[in-house]
């Protein structure tokens, strides 16, 4: 039997050692993964983060075995067809990025809004309720808006938002009830109890300050990472309006803010 030396044991552990660039690449992209992962321990799962997770993922397996991924872009390029292929995606995927890009720093730039002046009106966005009680992202909008009814005791709010699937009562009961144990004065709150989205919480809470001979500029209350795409929407129905950001938990910012950047995309895009 051919026995091999040690120093040759040391040249083969050494070759088959990855270099440290893609090392570091995949350690990065293990951390991507995990950062959108780590939401799913709160019950945090959708298509957001998981096509989040399945991408890092894929990074990682490319930068572990790069080699044969190069030969495998080489062969397509030897062909007219493949050249075509990988020209178009490389434009495509570099200008989805940029784009997401983009979009990410508008959420980002919103996440401490705040009216710079005191505003009479107070909106704030309906969120999710587990049976009778409030997402812990509805809980924020509760706190911020509480805190600045409180600071502001001229100030009315409008507490919009229906009843949907899982919810025993109405979002809009719940933010009443939960501010009202707070201490704030009923007779300041307006609950709005049809809305299921976020233009619907809009249009319908201007319908409620014309009835009810409530004025502008408004407060949107709102978790940080909405604010953006809110405050575009209440602009576009000719709402006078500044954000006034609550909380978003930190393990979960990196999900919503792509989401919210999605979802903005998507918003302008519409007709």
């Amino acid at each position: 039997m051919k026995r091999t030396s040690p120093k040759q044991s040391d040249s083969r552990a050494a070759a088959s050692r990855l270099p440290r660039w893609r090392r570091t690449l995949i350690l990065l992209s293990l951390l991507g993964f995990l950062i959108f992962f780590f939401p799913v321990f709160g019950g945090i799962l959708n298509p957001v983060n998981l096509g989040a997770m399945l991408g890092f993922l894929a990074l990682a397996a490319v930068f572990r075995w790069w080699p044969g991924f190069v030969r495998l872009l080489r062969r397509v390029w030897s062909r007219r067809w493949g050249r075509v292929l990988l020209l178009l995606s490389g434009a495509g995927l570099l200008a989805l990025t940029l784009l997401v890009l983009v979009l990410c720093g508008m959420v980002l730039a919103r996440l401490r809004a705040v009216p710079e002046e005191p505003c009479p009106t107070v909106i704030v966005l309906g969120c999710q309720v587990r049976g009778t009680a409030p997402s812990l992202l509805l809980s924020y909008r509760i706190e911020a808006a509480a805190a600045y009814l409180e600071a502001n005791p001229g100030s009315a709010a409008i507490l919009t938002g229906g009843k949907g699937s899982g919810e025993s009562i109405s979002e809009a009961a719940c933010m009443y009830r939960s501010l009202v144990e707070r201490g704030i004065d009923p007779a300041r709150l307006y609950k709005e109890e049809e809305a299921t989205d976020t233009l619907e919480n809009i249009r319908f809470s201007m319908a409620v300050m014309e009835r009810e001979g409530l004025s502008g500029p408004a407060a949107l209350v709102s978790n940080d990472i909405h604010i953006c795409r809110a405050e575009r929407m209440a602009a576009d129905q000719g709402l006078e309006a500044c954000g006034l950001a609550a909380k978003t938990s930190w393990y979960s910012r990196p999900t919503y803010v792509l989401r919210e950047a999605l979802a903005l995309a998507y918003y302008l895009l519409s007709p």
